[in-house]
């Protein structure tokens, strides 16, 4: 893992320093602050720490140089996951950091990609956090699909790909009793529609699906193609986007225009 700064002082249970603010941090510093009993180095740090890894390789897979681009969607994001500590979905959080390696990092590279595209699009905060909240939680419903079938290394089947397709609904009802803002449930539930109707779980259409989750398919897709799955190898971004202009009447082209000037 790469070196990292403390974003404050780090303490003890007994109230000792243990690391100051501003100091970096390394696999070694995380190792010696267990041992010691930081009460600070729980598992939201290290998410933080997990995030920023995921952020940087994303920007190098993605062939971005200029790091603007990212830094504000990534300060978003970091807002939203460190607010969801103290939320009743934190336990989601958790579960999706554990259940698949490359699940997490999907979770969060689509929150950036659509974040990317929301900043460009001048949403505003509160706009900015729903998508970011809604994006990173997308494929929460996984989580009640078996590892089995997730990390098969070859096609599904077809009663394997009707397990898989309800995870929209699954991710929707695991969240629906923690009433989040429809801008984020609508992302979880409609990301797999297209706008000519081809989609699941519902087969919307054009204005039939949200703005968000028309941004977020999209994410979803380049972030598939482009990162690692059991089933496929990695293929450029340059290719995901002739992939999305291929797909005629799927995907918004004026939403992938957006995401081709920000990664120009």
């Amino acid at each position: 893992m790469p070196e990292h700064i403390a974003k404050e002082d780090i303490y003890n249970r007994n109230g000792i320093l243990l690391l100051s603010k501003g100091k970096k941090i390394t696999n070694e510093t995380i190792t010696r602050l267990k041992r010691l009993g930081s009460y600070k180095l729980e598992e939201p740090f290290e998410l933080d720490a997990k995030q920023n890894v995921i952020v940087q390789e994303f920007g190098e897979r993605m062939d971005i140089h200029n790091e603007h681009i990212i830094e504000y969607p990534n300060k978003i994001l970091s807002s939203v996951i460190f607010e969801s500590r103290t939320k009743p979905w934190w336990i989601y959080v958790n579960a999706l950091s554990n259940y698949v390696d490359w699940l997490y990092t999907h979770s969060i590279d689509v929150a950036i990609i659509s974040l990317m595209i929301a900043v460009e699009l001048r949403y505003s905060d509160e706009e900015l956090w729903n998508i970011g909240l809604g994006a990173f939680l997308h494929d929460v419903g996984k989580l009640l699909v078996p590892r089995s079938i997730i990390q098969k290394p070859g096609p599904l089947d077809d009663m394997e790909m009707v397990y898989m397709r309800q995870h929209c609904e699954l991710g929707m009802s695991s969240l629906e009793s923690f009433c989040l803002p429809k801008e984020c449930t609508d992302i979880i539930l409609q990301h797999h529609e297209r706008l000519d109707g081809s989609g699941y779980p519902k087969g919307l259409k054009e204005d039939e699906i949200c703005l968000n989750a028309k941004i977020a398919m999209i994410a979803d897709v380049v972030d598939a193609i482009t990162s690692y799955r059991p089933y496929k190898s990695i293929q450029e971004v340059n290719t995901a986007i002739k992939i999305l202009r291929n797909d005629k009447g799927k995907y918004s082209n004026e939403l992938i225009s957006v995401l081709e000037k920000i990664l120009e």
